[in-house]
């Protein structure tokens, strides 16, 4: 059983309000002469805002520049750290010790300090308190007379705990200290009710907790953004919270993204993440989250923070992610054999098309090839066929090839007079690239490798054998 125990590792945060300039003393006893740093966060990243020398325990941060109000972190010469936070106040002193920094920490000129080191301070004597316990209980035959006591001690030390945090938030509703405590409450999730059946909801405690993540957290305040507080919780409500398909993960950034107008901060923190976490995810078919973010926000006006050239060119790329995101219909295209015949893309009779595109002098494409036919090859009872397009323009080469790979039975064509547009339609940046389409030409797999195209297919058909 796990007290509730607050240490603050936080990261520190921005406002859009000037700051002042800054004077902080500090004095930590035992510490050896070195440098000392004062470091902030944002989002996941940490990032160092000031360097001093320390002189017997001894050290002043001052600047007339600017300061913007947080939870910043003081880095030690011996790599301790603790955390002190900037309000208003930017003129204040601390004094504590080597040994145990928090427990000696004495803070003068700074409410905001005083309340989050008494805090801290009362959390850590209860854990000391509950360490021995807890690891008593180990040991400890449970049900046993003994093991109830114990446990009843650590129950009570826990609600000592919680009730302090309570009364911290009740006098203290100002401080943003306070306000960081009341982010981290955790989500009473209610009794699960049951439906018409009589059977429980199995999805309402998902989405219970999903639909209340941020009930105590203010969205509106633009330091939260420049705490991991923040940070965690978007990844988490985004990946453990939300079911990882595109239209799931859309709906839950829309969310998000609109409780946040208030805070011009965090609302631009939110697009320029996710745009940039979606747009180079790695897992197939999350570029139709980044396409949905460029086309929401950025086409419509909503990124003015963003220059002429970056948007010219995240639109230009969502553009051409758009035609060939997975579900969609293969985009048409119909091209020249090498006799000469038009073969249309779309009249392909089969239960799955394998649409590969190559570079015949490419040394990868010569390597994927041979695999993307014995993978075809094993299902050729099943129909299953090679749309092979050749992106170049050397027809000497493009036969050459043919030859080589022995792949005369696959549909090979070339676009000589570059009439199909298939670079636009299907992104090809590079080769190789491999498609999956099924019967109807929809597309269920994306620049896969040939690995994946055999692992696919073997799901695909284990699917349609399963539903006869």
């Amino acid at each position: 059983m796990k007290i509730l125990y607050f240490i603050l590792i936080f990261s520190c945060f921005t406002t859009t309000v000037k700051a002042q300039n800054y004077s902080i003393f500090g004095k930590v006893e035992g510490m050896p002469d070195g440098e000392v740093l004062l470091g902030y966060y944002y989002g996941d990243k940490q990032y160092v805002k000031d360097t001093v020398k320390s002189h017997h325990g001894f050290f002043h941060f001052e600047s007339d520049e600017n300061l913007e109000s947080g939870v910043y972190f003081i880095l030690l010469p011996e790599k301790q750290h603790f955390q002190i936070i900037l309000d208003e106040t930017r003129n204040f002193s601390f004094e504590t010790k080597i040994s145990d920094l928090v427990g000696f920490m004495e803070v003068k000129g700074s409410l905001e300090n005083q309340l989050f080191y008494n805090y801290q301070k009362f959390t850590q004597q209860k854990s000391l308190e509950a360490n021995p316990i807890r690891r008593a209980l180990e040991t400890i035959k449970e049900g046993s007379k003994k093991h109830k006591k114990l446990k009843k001690q650590l129950e009570s030390i826990n609600d000592e705990v919680t009730n302090f945090k309570v009364e911290y938030i009740k006098k203290n509703p100002s401080t943003f200290f306070v306000k960081l405590l009341k982010a981290m409450e955790p989500i009473f999730i209610p009794d699960t009710p049951r439906l018409k059946d009589g059977e429980k909801d199995k999805k309402f405690r998902f989405q219970y907790y999903k639909n209340h993540l941020w009930d105590h957290f203010d969205l509106g305040d633009d330091r939260m953004i420049r705490t991991p507080i923040f940070h965690n919780m978007m990844e988490k409500y985004l990946q453990e919270h939300t079911l990882q398909i595109p239209d799931s993960i859309n709906a839950s950034l829309d969310t998000l993204i609109n409780k946040s107008r208030k805070s011009q901060e965090l609302f631009k923190y939110i697009i320029n993440w996710s745009t940039h976490h979606y747009e180079s995810s790695k897992i197939m078919g999350q570029d139709a989250v980044f396409v949905h973010l460029v086309f929401t926000y950025f086409v419509t006006g909503q990124t003015p923070w963003i220059d002429e050239v970056q948007m010219t060119n995240i639109i230009n790329k969502a553009m051409r992610i758009s035609p060939n995101l997975i579900g969609a219909k293969a985009p048409f295209i119909s091209i020249p054999d090498d006799h000469g015949v038009e073969q249309d893309l779309h009249k392909i009779e089969a239960p799955f098309t394998v649409l590969f595109f190559y570079d015949p002098d490419c040394g990868h494409c010569k390597t994927e090839a041979p695999k993307v036919k014995e993978t075809v090859e094993s299902y050729a009872d099943k129909g299953v066929k090679v749309y092979a397009v050749c992106t170049e323009f050397d027809e000497d080469m493009w036969k050459s090839f043919i030859i080589e790979q022995g792949t005369n039975d696959w549909i090979n064509v070339i676009d000589l007079e570059n009439k199909s547009n298939f670079r636009g339609k299907y992104n090809v940046m590079g080769t190789p690239r491999l498609y999956l389409l099924d019967s109807q030409k929809k597309i269920i797999a994306k620049q896969i490798s040939s690995e994946a195209l055999a692992e696919i297919l073997e799901n695909e058909f284990k699917l349609i054998d399963s539903n006869r």
